[in-house]
């Protein structure tokens, strides 16, 4: 699945643009394509990194003019190395996802870092993503953990939920369960399914919080009901023991059963226990 980039800011400050581009973002706003594309078509000749950035997204979403990837993927490169850094993070996605381009994740994770050292917390994430996983560099855990810290410090979950993981295993960072429990309670709170899960088990084990099960089941719950089959499973073992809630073998195996359905091994070997 290819990652969304991103388009036009629908507000811009005034004092950050001159009144052509903005016409041209007002044009974009109101879907006259067309419009904004002559906006910034010569300020983007003339170098204005924003129009430049305008017109990458145009031409790689096909609005207002035939679609062009190889141009989408010159203008940005122009606008990416004005130091732009929404233009930045698309080039990265493209060199990720090798659209317009050969893949080539050494480049990509070289264009997040760059938009990265500027604040932008989604490249934060991947870039942090990239070093947790040895895409496109050597994989680093503590800089994939501070990377993590910088975007979770921004609001971002999935990168709350990752640096709680972190803390949880001590991959990257001393081990610590109350700093983990901090981030997944972030994360959770938010509606990230996998932080729901993580915090649930916190809560189950007594890690980093006083051991709760009934919070335990509810996260767990909480996550179950978005499709999470770790979670499922879960809960469906907290209603077959008793745990959390009274024993209850019907919603156990309701909640087996719809983690089977989605491949969770645990799920499929309990049912077979249970229905033999």
């Amino acid at each position: 699945m290819l990652s969304p980039r991103r388009v036009i800011a629908q507000a811009v400050q005034a004092e950050a643009v001159n009144t052509s581009y903005q016409q041209g973002v007002d044009a974009y706003a109101r879907r006259a394509y067309e419009a904004a594309f002559r906006c910034w078509s010569a300020l983007a000749e003339q170098g204005d990194a924003q129009a430049q950035y305008g017109v990458a997204v145009l031409l790689e979403r096909g609005e207002g003019v035939r679609r062009d990837l190889e141009g989408a993927l010159a203008w940005y490169q122009k606008a990416a190395r004005q130091g732009l850094a929404d233009a930045q993070y698309n080039l990265a996605l493209l060199y990720m996802d090798g659209v317009g381009v050969k893949a080539n994740p050494a480049q990509a994770t070289h264009w997040f870092d760059l938009a990265a050292r500027q604040g932008d917390r989604e490249a934060q994430y991947r870039l942090a993503r990239c070093y947790d996983q040895g895409t496109g560099l050597a994989s680093d855990s503590e800089l994939a953990a501070h990377w993590y810290r910088q975007a979770a410090e921004q609001g971002h979950v999935a990168a709350a939920n990752s640096l709680g993981d972190m803390y949880r295993t001590g991959d990257g960072v001393p081990e610590d369960h109350a700093e983990a429990y901090r981030w997944f309670s972030h994360a959770a709170r938010q509606g990230h399914g996998y932080a729901q899960v993580n915090l649930g088990y916190l809560y189950d084990r007594g890690l980093g919080v006083e051991e709760d099960p009934v919070s335990a089941l509810n996260w767990y719950r909480e996550a179950a009901l978005h499709g999470d089959p770790m979670a499922q499973y879960n809960l469906a073992e907290m209603f077959r023991i008793g745990r959390g809630a009274v024993r209850d073998s019907v919603q156990a195996m309701r909640w087996y059963r719809k983690a089977a359905a989605q491949g969770h091994p645990g799920a499929v070997r309990r049912l077979r226990q249970m229905e033999n």
